[in-house]
């Protein structure tokens, strides 16, 4: 009985690699990393090699490859790896040619956990891009009130002479989840534990579905799916949240508080609750899962170089006092420092180590006359190692949290936008690049500036005793993390 069960799963193992390996797009380009094999039967070796080496691997080979196309297997699966040359030709293409949101969908086996609902439209990326960046003036004094009151529950035991530590990421997570909460479903539901407990939930029920499907076959997937209970949280956690919001009894209508969810609403776009409420979910938990990261690096990043700290608190300072010590949007736009100094960092602490995502969905031939990138093949730019390379930037490798500072253009009225946090330009690809760069940055970095620059007017930061360097940055697949349980030490300030 036992050998029939171990030939059973073997064969069923064979069966669906075999199947998964006829659905892969082939490109022709050559491989760096493990082969997977005729048929893909070494997917899974491949797949392990990426996870334990593929980062270095890679960085090994940069500059003997970076003119160079390839593909690489990552947990996903194959990643054809464009020089970084095509990304001019490759920026402005048309969804119909190359699509970030289906590669984004793919990456979280959207189609069976809902996040395939991004891929109807464009509303959600055009709520971010326009509503929710006009109104950013209305949202920042909500913004900070809520900060002061996060700030006051959280770290009301550190004092002058008594400093506490917090791990880093939890606390930081903390503030952006209260701060995003309030601004995307607004007073009361940001304080349910419904809506709470949902957002949190999400991307975890969401990784371990993606991990329990990889190994199946696309037309199995849709099978087993259903069958997966992290899978069906979603759903359900989601069916909780859109009573919580929108109860049946009572007719969707705008609500008097000014949030994300009434702009849905205002849009005129969608008069599903269902969708909306989707919608709500996957947007702000995208929100919280970058905007932690981004802005735990920023304070490792104060930590490990505090002479920082003063210029970034004198400007946080001067700025508060010409709106008479009130946050407003204006107040953040001042803080042209802190813009240099979280560009810098997201520019060595990007959070994929590739960029441009993107998915092909017609066939593609690039300027050099002999690549063709085929239908369904998904493409990447080296992203982390541009950022590092000296065409784009003096002493690449050093950081200068001053680099983008320019301070005869210290005004709230700037036009040179490169210079701003959300600001793009060539070799950093943290924001994206093209067509499809981040919709949400304007908010994202708004709250990002705020929090900061209150922790620094009302803290001293520092690692533990004995520490002065950052800690190293974990890998997971192609994504970069800060260390999630790295800890940090809070002392009031005397003169506060």
């Amino acid at each position: 009985m036992l050998l029939e069960i171990i030939i059973l799963g073997g064969a069923t193992w064979a069966i669906t690699i075999l199947v998964g390996s006829l659905f892969q797009s082939k490109t022709g380009l050559p491989r760096l990393g493990p082969d997977p094999g005729p048929l893909g039967l070494r997917t899974w070796w491949a797949r392990w090699k990426w996870y334990k080496e593929g980062h270095e691997n890679f960085i090994r080979n940069y500059e003997q490859l970076k003119s160079t196309n390839y593909v690489a297997q990552t947990m996903m699966g194959d990643t054809v790896v464009l020089a970084p040359k095509f990304l001019n030709e490759l920026n402005m293409l048309p969804e119909s040619k190359l699509s970030s949101t289906a590669a984004l969908v793919d990456s979280v086996m959207g189609q069976h956990t809902g996040v395939d609902l991004l891929l109807e439209d464009h509303s959600t990326s055009d709520i971010c891009r326009g509503p929710l960046r006009k109104n950013l003036p209305t949202f920042l004094p909500r913004m900070a009130e809520e900060l002061r009151a996060a700030m006051a529950e959280r770290l009301s035991q550190s004092t002058v002479e008594n400093p506490v530590t917090y791990t880093a990421y939890e606390l930081l997570f903390s503030f952006i989840h209260r701060i995003t909460s309030l601004v995307f479903v607004g007073k009361p539901y940001c304080y349910d534990p419904v809506w709470t407990s949902a957002l949190t939930e999400l991307p975890i029920h969401v990784e371990i579905t993606k991990f329990i499907l990889l190994p199946f076959p696309a037309f199995l997937r849709r099978i087993i799916a259903p069958l997966i209970p992290r899978r069906n949280r979603i759903f359900r956690d989601r069916a909780a949240v859109r009573d919580l919001l929108f109860p049946r009894s009572e007719k969707i209508a705008v609500k008097e508080e000014p949030s994300v969810m009434q702009l849905f609403i205002q849009s005129g776009k969608h008069t599903d609750p269902d969708k909306i409420t989707a919608r709500l979910l996957i947007l702000t938990a995208a929100a919280l899962h970058t905007s932690s990261m981004a802005i735990t690096h920023a304070i490792f990043d104060l930590c490990a170089m505090p002479e920082y700290i003063e210029p970034l608190r004198s400007e946080a300072q001067t700025a508060l006092s010409q709106d008479n010590g009130k946050w407003q949007l204006s107040t953040i736009k001042r803080l042209r420092r802190l813009d240099s100094f979280l560009k810098e960092s997201q520019r060595l602490n990007q959070s994929t180590f590739f960029g441009f995502d993107r998915k092909v969905m017609s066939p593609i031939e690039l300027s050099d006359g002999k690549t063709v990138l085929p239908r369904g093949a998904v493409i990447a730019i080296p992203g982390v190692l541009m950022a590092r390379e000296s065409e784009f930037y003096d002493d690449p490798q050093r950081f200068d949290g001053f680099r983008f500072y320019r301070a005869d253009e210290d005004d709230v009225g700037s036009t040179n936008t490169q210079q701003d946090y959300t600001g793009i330009e060539p070799g950093n690809l943290s924001w994206g690049s093209g067509r499809f760069t981040c919709p949400g940055r304007w908010y994202a970095a708004a709250m990002i500036k705020l929090i900061v620059a209150n922790l620094l007017l009302e803290y001293d930061l520092s690692f533990p005793s004995g520490q002065t360097e950052r800690p190293p940055n974990t890998k997971y697949d192609t994504e970069v993390h800060p260390d999630f349980k790295q800890k940090i030490v809070l002392r009031r300030r005397r003169s506060v």
